[in-house]
């Protein structure tokens, strides 16, 4: 146990946080993002302040990297915020998404947040009736979009 003074308060943002925390380790983000297996861009992008939330595996990885808990990630993350105006829209785009899964279920979605591919899955289910039913389930292989039927 080191004596002398307390540890200082580690930065406020996501983007000093990892920052601070990558320097400490005395590691480049191209290091970091080999090591935490994440393109080069996102690392940059948290830095800079572009990316403010990131997904949980994304999170675990870079802590992993850094030695620090996810969740001394977590508290300085800044998740996004939709308006009451936003909120229609972004309705209609998952009943599209959804539409367009079920008439192609293998063909190439995009993430309406960011772009990226989509993973969707489809399941056939049944109701109390024994009706079948398709459940739609999709998410961003980068993002958190996420999106299901259930």
């Amino acid at each position: 146990m080191s004596r002398g003074f307390p540890p200082a308060p580690l930065p406020a943002t996501l983007a000093e946080r990892v920052r601070f925390l990558r320097e400490k380790r005395y590691l480049t983000p191209g290091l970091l993002a080999v090591k935490a297996q994440v393109p080069l861009s996102m690392i940059e992008d948290i830095e800079a302040g572009i990316e403010s939330f990131l997904s949980p595996a994304i999170r675990q990885r870079i802590a992993r990297v850094l030695h620090v808990r996810p969740s001394q990630i977590q508290e300085v993350e800044t998740p996004p915020e939709f308006n009451d105006a936003e909120v229609p829209l972004l309705q209609r785009k998952g009943i599209e998404l959804r539409a367009a899964i079920l008439e192609e279920p293998d063909g190439p979605h995009l993430c309406p947040s960011c772009g990226a591919p989509l993973a969707a899955r489809l399941f056939e289910r049944r109701d109390l009736n024994d009706k079948p039913l398709i459940v739609v389930k999709a998410n961003c292989t980068r993002c958190l979009f996420r999106m299901t039927d259930d």
